[in-house]
């Protein structure tokens, strides 16, 4: 998942700067292993504005709540320090407060009346259509944010756009059409593809431990929680007709299909059996919880395991991730019944020996050989391609013109073929390497562009602001000094 997403970055990073209203309800996520200078209220001074830590944390919030979505929620804080998130969020807030200096000296300003229709137009503070007071201040409580921080985050990220669309230039013809000519740009070429089966690896020991010296510092154990667990089961009492009709009437939307609609009594009755059931035995989970957190009494079990142990919840992984040592956690219902767990130790991770890594050394040698082997059969045999397959003409479309490639493998050969300046050469994909000459090249598709003429200006646009954007900011960097005061733990 890490290879896929550094791969895939460029799709999955923000605008250079970070946006609050976006932030609304998304979850705040816990700072990482940072260390502060001096200036222990500003993590950052960029010409006259500082960046706070709530700001930086804010970000990374945002930030990461944006990957974990893009990652189907499998995003941990591991994998983000891995990708490197907290650095882009300091990154975007340095942009914009590059912006915000530029829009200072050029008296540029936001009124507190367009602080309020923005506001009241963020549907997260809509009730039936409408702007709700109540809705908006509860909101706020619920992110531990009170409201001039939140409106002076709205009037930052205002202030930034208001400053940007002073480089909407628009687009003009010829530069859709250059844009479109480079998007429909077609392609006719020689080619051969190599796989796995056409090289092989030797792998020997020696070899193998030369290759885990020069790497090690990839393979370490993994964090592991040392936790003692005490359990409630459910009341075994069977609570009468009325209690299951009166808590089905409180709590129905609590007994949902998959469509969200909410289901029959009758078919949910064992449901709400076992709800009662659990309810009924909360004071004695809070009694054990008490006990445990004083050590009146003993713990069932102990286990040393690592973050996933499905055991638990994903929900409860993370207050367990978030805990200290020796602190003792609020009952959680686990697989039916109550658990109470006191996270006892945790054990950082360590270099793996050698003998530990074997397996995951043997792998990654393998692929990292066959690449490299793959990569120089596709190279040498691009110098004679006579033989090879001749394909139709092929735009950044045509992932079903590229066989035997798959579709995921063509849409990848075909975007790093059209940003090549080379006419022929190699080109690796995973476990696959393909070789391929250019034969003839057609430069404009005049159907194709009028087809696309929307989606050609729209991205014509876009990409122009991105350019006039990124200028800008180095531009901004070499006027206004930047001063950073976060330092990275060791």
């Amino acid at each position: 998942m890490i290879s896929w997403m550094q791969k895939h970055r460029k799709y999955l990073v923000v605008t250079i700067w970070i946006s609050t209203i976006a932030f609304v309800g998304a979850g705040f996520v816990g700072w990482g292993t940072y260390q502060y200078g001096s200036k222990s209220n500003s993590v950052a001074m960029v010409g006259d504005i500082p960046i706070s830590v709530s700001e930086l944390q804010n970000a990374y919030g945002n930030l990461y709540e944006q990957y974990n979505q893009a990652m189907g929620g499998r995003l941990d804080e591991a994998t983000a320090k891995q990708l490197g998130l907290q650095k882009q969020a300091l990154q975007s807030l340095i942009y914009q407060a590059l912006i915000k200096n530029f829009a200072k000296d050029h008296d540029i300003s936001v009124s507190d009346e367009e602080v309020q229709k923005a506001i009241v137009s963020i549907p997260a503070f809509q009730k039936n259509g409408s702007f709700d007071k109540q809705t908006y201040l509860s909101m706020l409580a619920n992110m531990r944010m009170k409201p001039k921080v939140f409106e002076a985050r709205i009037k930052d990220e205002l202030l930034v756009k208001k400053a940007l669309n002073i480089l909407d230039t628009g687009t003009v013809p010829l530069e859709a059409e250059a844009f479109g000519a480079s998007i429909f740009i077609a392609d006719k070429i020689r080619y051969k593809v190599f796989n796995g089966e056409d090289v092989n690896v030797k792998v020997d020991e020696e070899s193998l431990k030369k290759y885990w010296e020069e790497k090690k510092n990839r393979y370490m154990t993994p964090t592991r929680y040392k936790l003692s667990l005490m359990w409630v089961e459910p009341d075994s009492k069977i609570p009468s007709e009325s209690e299951i009709e009166s808590y089905y009437k409180a709590n129905r939307t609590d007994f949902t299909d998959f469509e969200g609609k909410i289901l029959p009594l009758e078919d949910v009755k064992e449901r709400v059996v076992e709800a009662l059931q659990l309810k009924a035995a909360k004071k004695s989970a809070q009694l054990a919880y008490i006990d445990l957190k004083k050590d009146k009494r003993k713990p069932e079990e102990t286990i040393t395991t690592e973050v996933g142990d499905p055991r638990f919840s994903e929900k409860t992984w993370k207050d367990i991730e978030a805990a200290a040592p020796n602190s003792t956690l609020k009952p959680k219902i686990e697989d039916g019944r109550y658990v109470i767990i006191r996270v006892e130790d945790v054990i950082l991770p360590r270099p793996m020996t050698f003998e530990e890594a074997y397996a995951k050394v043997k792998s990654d040698y393998v692929k990292s050989k066959r690449e490299e082997l793959l990569k120089k059969l596709a190279e040498k045999s691009s110098e004679n391609l006579k033989d090879a397959r001749v394909s139709d003409y092929l735009t950044r479309d045509s992932v079903d013109k590229v066989k035997p490639l798959s579709n995921d493998e063509a849409a990848e050969f075909l975007q790093m073929l059209f940003a090549s300046d080379k006419q022929k050469g190699a080109i690796l994909l995973d476990n696959v390497a393909v070789s391929y000459e250019i034969l003839e090249q057609k430069l404009l598709n005049e159907e194709k562009l009028n087809e696309n003429r929307s989606f050609i200006e729209e991205n014509t646009h876009k990409l122009k602001e991105a350019l006039l954007q990124e200028n800008l900011i180095k531009r901004l960097q070499q006027q206004y000094p930047v001063e950073i005061y976060l330092k990275e733990s060791e």
